[in-house]
Formats: C-alpha cells, sequence, structure tokens
C-alpha cells in the first residue's frame, strides 16, 4: 500500500512536459550523431574519391609522357626550330 501510494505520488508531481522533454533531447541526440556520422563518412568517402581520381590523373600524365619520349626521335627539337641551335 506504501509502495502505491510512493508510485502515485512519483505519478502526480512528475510533469508530462519533464517526459516529452526527454523524449525530445534523446531525439535531438540521436538526430545529431546521425548527422554527424553522415559527415564524417562523407568526408571520408570524398577524401577516398579526391585521392582515387589524383593517382588516375598521375597515372595518365605517366602514359603520356612514356608515349611522348618514346616519339620524341620522330620530330626536330624546338631549339632548333627557333633557331637557339
Amino acid at each position: 500500500m506504501a509502495q502505491d501510494s510512493t508510485e502515485i505520488r512519483k505519478k502526480l508531481f512528475r510533469s508530462p512536459m519533464v517526459e516529452g522533454d526527454r523524449l525530445a533531447d534523446n531525439n535531438t541526440s540521436m538526430n545529431l550523431m546521425t548527422r554527424l556520422h553522415i559527415e564524417h563518412d562523407m568526408e571520408h568517402v570524398f577524401k577516398t574519391v579526391n585521392r582515387d581520381m589524383h593517382e588516375q590523373r598521375l597515372k595518365q600524365l605517366r602514359q603520356k609522357l612514356k608515349t611522348l619520349e618514346e616519339d620524341d626521335w620522330r620530330y626536330p627539337s624546338v631549339d632548333k626550330l627557333i633557331g637557339l641551335q
């Protein structure tokens, strides 16, 4: 019986606004954590994609340089064409 009256008092003095605030705070915290998690994942993916694209560009430039070095013998030097040699 004493336990029932204690429960009744707890329920009586507990504001419904407080319970709502607790739920809202928990929901806000979860939203914030989710947002931060998504931002972190997006930043990680962005960095990875940028690094992969940079490596791809370097690979293409190396290939072009190799091709130019192989074809260099076909053409007269620029210095010779403009009269420096």
